[in-house]
């Protein structure tokens, strides 16, 4: 009985669990000679921001490497959401535009955001942090047709 109960309730909860979602990752560099602890309250302070209504999912650390001879990044944030509405809610919350304003832009010289809708193609499954994610830059020059066939 208790299985059973157990089993209805996660293929109900399954059921409300988006298929779609939108992708939300921040590449920070943070400032030479920061004292760590200042960098763990930071990301510290963007891991609270989970507990918003908006966010399905958030996660944060230091990079572990980051394979690119132009930018340094040190330190990353993942996150995702139901639809746009709810990333531009969460952009806008005042918890956000705190932590950015106290924790981010005082500690770091540089930042990179992307944004994209993912089909996940089946309900999205609670998350545990990123296992691996890869972004590729075309090279300057290629043609419409290779790029479209580059991210196929």
């Amino acid at each position: 009985p208790k299985s059973t109960s157990f089993s209805a309730n996660f293929s109900a909860n399954m059921a409300s669990l988006p298929s779609k979602v939108v992708e939300h990752v921040v590449f920070f560099k943070v400032k030479d000679g920061t004292p760590p602890e200042k960098a763990n309250a930071m990301i510290s302070a963007l891991q609270g921001l989970k507990s918003l209504d908006q966010v399905l999912d958030l996660t944060a650390g230091p990079a572990l490497r980051f394979n690119s001879g132009t930018y340094k990044y040190t330190h990353a944030l993942h996150s995702r959401y139901k639809d746009r509405q709810s990333l531009a809610d969460y952009s806008a919350h005042p918890r956000h535009v705190n932590v950015v304003k106290e924790f981010v832009l005082p500690l770091t010289d540089d930042l990179l955001a992307l944004d994209w809708e993912a089909d996940l193609g089946e309900p999205m499954l609670p998350s545990y942090g990123a296992i691996r994610i890869a972004f590729l830059k075309p090279k300057e020059g290629l043609a419409d047709p290779q790029r479209f066939e580059l991210a196929e």
